[in-house]
Protein backbone atom coordinates (compact mmCIF):
# COMPACT_ATOMS: atom_id res chain seq x y z
CA UNK A 1 0.00 0.00 0.00
CA UNK A 2 1.27 3.48 -0.82
CA UNK A 3 -0.15 6.58 0.82
CA UNK A 4 -0.18 9.77 -1.21
CA UNK A 5 -0.68 12.12 1.73
CA UNK A 6 -2.87 13.08 4.63
CA UNK A 7 -6.39 13.90 3.49
CA UNK A 8 -7.47 15.84 6.56
CA UNK A 9 -7.83 15.45 10.30
CA UNK A 10 -11.45 15.84 11.43
CA UNK A 11 -11.94 17.73 14.67
CA UNK A 12 -15.15 17.98 16.65
CA UNK A 13 -15.59 21.61 17.71
CA UNK A 14 -17.91 23.32 20.18
CA UNK A 15 -18.81 26.18 17.83
CA UNK A 16 -18.23 25.83 14.09
CA UNK A 17 -18.30 29.56 13.37
CA UNK A 18 -15.79 30.43 16.10
CA UNK A 19 -13.50 27.57 15.13
CA UNK A 20 -13.66 28.47 11.43
CA UNK A 21 -12.77 32.06 12.34
CA UNK A 22 -9.86 30.87 14.52
CA UNK A 23 -8.35 28.69 11.79
CA UNK A 24 -9.02 31.48 9.27
CA UNK A 25 -6.84 33.80 11.33
CA UNK A 26 -4.10 31.19 11.07
CA UNK A 27 -4.38 31.29 7.28
CA UNK A 28 -6.95 28.57 6.61
CA UNK A 29 -9.68 29.35 4.09
CA UNK A 30 -13.12 27.78 3.90
CA UNK A 31 -13.55 25.52 0.86
CA UNK A 32 -17.12 24.56 1.74
CA UNK A 33 -19.61 24.17 4.57
CA UNK A 34 -22.31 21.52 4.35
CA UNK A 35 -24.55 19.42 6.60
CA UNK A 36 -22.89 16.46 8.30
CA UNK A 37 -24.13 13.33 6.51
CA UNK A 38 -23.88 11.31 9.73
CA UNK A 39 -25.52 13.75 12.14
CA UNK A 40 -28.27 16.13 11.02
CA UNK A 41 -27.72 18.26 14.14
CA UNK A 42 -24.22 19.24 12.96
CA UNK A 43 -22.42 20.70 9.97
CA UNK A 44 -18.90 20.33 8.67
CA UNK A 45 -16.50 22.85 7.19
CA UNK A 46 -13.57 21.85 4.99
CA UNK A 47 -10.73 24.35 5.27
CA UNK A 48 -7.81 24.64 2.88
CA UNK A 49 -4.56 24.77 4.87
CA UNK A 50 -2.15 25.48 2.00
CA UNK A 51 -0.80 23.22 -0.72
CA UNK A 52 -2.89 20.06 -0.85
CA UNK A 53 -3.62 20.15 2.89
CA UNK A 54 -7.03 20.38 4.55
CA UNK A 55 -8.72 20.41 7.93
CA UNK A 56 -12.30 19.24 8.59
CA UNK A 57 -14.19 20.95 11.42
CA UNK A 58 -17.43 19.35 12.63
CA UNK A 59 -19.71 21.25 14.97
CA UNK A 60 -23.31 21.54 16.14
CA UNK A 61 -25.80 23.64 14.18
CA UNK A 62 -27.19 24.98 17.46
CA UNK A 63 -24.37 26.64 19.45
CA UNK A 64 -26.29 25.81 22.66
CA UNK A 65 -26.05 22.08 21.92
CA UNK A 66 -23.33 20.60 24.10
CA UNK A 67 -21.16 17.94 22.53
CA UNK A 68 -19.32 15.33 24.54
CA UNK A 69 -16.11 16.82 25.86
CA UNK A 70 -12.98 15.41 24.26
CA UNK A 71 -10.20 14.19 26.49
CA UNK A 72 -6.63 15.14 25.77
CA UNK A 73 -4.32 12.38 24.67
CA UNK A 74 -4.76 9.13 22.83
CA UNK A 75 -7.85 8.93 20.68
CA UNK A 76 -9.05 12.52 21.12
CA UNK A 77 -9.21 13.19 17.37
CA UNK A 78 -12.49 12.26 15.67
CA UNK A 79 -10.77 10.67 12.68
CA UNK A 80 -7.86 11.02 10.27
CA UNK A 81 -8.07 10.55 6.52
CA UNK A 82 -5.14 9.26 4.50
CA UNK A 83 -5.15 9.68 0.72
CA UNK A 84 -4.62 6.64 -1.45
CA UNK A 85 -4.88 6.15 -5.19
CA UNK A 86 -8.06 5.04 -6.92
CA UNK A 87 -6.12 1.98 -8.08
CA UNK A 88 -5.39 1.07 -4.46
CA UNK A 89 -9.00 1.64 -3.49
CA UNK A 90 -10.07 -0.82 -6.21
CA UNK A 91 -8.13 -3.54 -4.34
CA UNK A 92 -8.24 -2.15 -0.77
CA UNK A 93 -10.04 -5.08 0.85
CA UNK A 94 -7.58 -7.64 -0.51
CA UNK A 95 -4.47 -5.51 0.07
CA UNK A 96 -5.44 -4.74 3.66
CA UNK A 97 -6.31 -8.37 4.37
CA UNK A 98 -2.93 -9.49 3.01
CA UNK A 99 -1.27 -7.00 5.38
CA UNK A 100 -3.24 -8.38 8.35
CA UNK A 101 -5.50 -5.32 8.63
CA UNK A 102 -9.27 -5.34 8.80
CA UNK A 103 -11.05 -2.55 6.98
CA UNK A 104 -14.63 -1.87 6.06
CA UNK A 105 -16.01 -2.44 2.62
CA UNK A 106 -15.62 0.60 0.39
CA UNK A 107 -18.24 3.26 0.97
CA UNK A 108 -18.94 5.91 -1.67
CA UNK A 109 -20.14 9.21 -0.25
CA UNK A 110 -20.37 12.33 -2.33
CA UNK A 111 -17.11 12.69 -4.22
CA UNK A 112 -15.16 10.39 -1.90
CA UNK A 113 -14.46 6.66 -1.78
CA UNK A 114 -13.82 5.57 1.83
CA UNK A 115 -12.52 2.54 3.70
CA UNK A 116 -12.67 2.68 7.50
CA UNK A 117 -10.05 1.18 9.85
CA UNK A 118 -9.23 1.64 13.50
CA UNK A 119 -5.67 2.09 14.70
CA UNK A 120 -4.40 0.28 17.84
CA UNK A 121 -5.20 3.39 19.93
CA UNK A 122 -8.84 3.53 18.88
CA UNK A 123 -8.41 6.38 16.38
CA UNK A 124 -10.66 5.99 13.36
CA UNK A 125 -8.61 6.08 10.14
CA UNK A 126 -10.25 6.58 6.75
CA UNK A 127 -8.46 5.67 3.56
CA UNK A 128 -9.79 8.09 0.96
CA UNK A 129 -9.71 8.56 -2.79
CA UNK A 130 -11.85 10.83 -4.90
CA UNK A 131 -14.37 9.10 -7.16
CA UNK A 132 -13.21 11.37 -9.97
CA UNK A 133 -9.59 12.37 -9.52
CA UNK A 134 -8.45 15.69 -10.99
CA UNK A 135 -5.77 15.50 -13.68
CA UNK A 136 -2.18 15.63 -12.40
CA UNK A 137 -1.18 19.17 -11.54
CA UNK A 138 -4.73 20.49 -11.17
CA UNK A 139 -5.20 22.35 -7.88
CA UNK A 140 -7.52 20.17 -5.77
CA UNK A 141 -8.54 23.09 -3.53
CA UNK A 142 -9.61 25.03 -6.62
CA UNK A 143 -11.61 22.02 -7.83
CA UNK A 144 -13.36 21.70 -4.46
CA UNK A 145 -14.07 25.42 -4.26
CA UNK A 146 -15.67 25.42 -7.70
CA UNK A 147 -17.57 22.19 -6.93
CA UNK A 148 -18.91 23.79 -3.73
CA UNK A 149 -20.12 26.79 -5.74
CA UNK A 150 -21.83 24.49 -8.26
CA UNK A 151 -23.48 22.63 -5.34
CA UNK A 152 -24.69 25.89 -3.85
CA UNK A 153 -25.98 27.16 -7.22
CA UNK A 154 -27.93 23.91 -7.64
CA UNK A 155 -29.36 24.12 -4.12
CA UNK A 156 -27.90 20.69 -3.29
CA UNK A 157 -27.05 19.90 0.34
CA UNK A 158 -23.73 18.13 -0.34
CA UNK A 159 -20.77 18.33 -2.69
CA UNK A 160 -21.22 15.30 -4.93
CA UNK A 161 -19.07 13.68 -7.59
CA UNK A 162 -21.14 15.33 -10.34
CA UNK A 163 -20.10 18.74 -8.95
CA UNK A 164 -16.45 17.70 -8.92
CA UNK A 165 -16.70 16.40 -12.50
CA UNK A 166 -18.25 19.67 -13.70
CA UNK A 167 -15.66 21.72 -11.81
CA UNK A 168 -12.81 19.75 -13.38
CA UNK A 169 -14.32 20.17 -16.86
CA UNK A 170 -14.75 23.93 -16.33
CA UNK A 171 -11.24 24.35 -14.96
CA UNK A 172 -9.77 22.35 -17.84
CA UNK A 173 -11.66 24.58 -20.25
CA UNK A 174 -10.43 27.76 -18.57
CA UNK A 175 -6.80 26.58 -18.63
CA UNK A 176 -6.86 26.29 -22.42
CA UNK A 177 -7.95 29.91 -22.89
Amino acid sequence: MELSGVGYPAIIVKNLEESTEFYGKLGGSVVYVEPNRDDPESSQALLHAGGDNYLMLIGPNDPNLKLAEASLGVGSMQYLTLRVSSAFMDQAFFTLSAAGLQGSEEIRRGYERLVFLEDPNGVLVLLIAWTTEPPPGMDRARVLSRAAQLRQDAGAPFVEDEHVQRAIAELQGSSTL
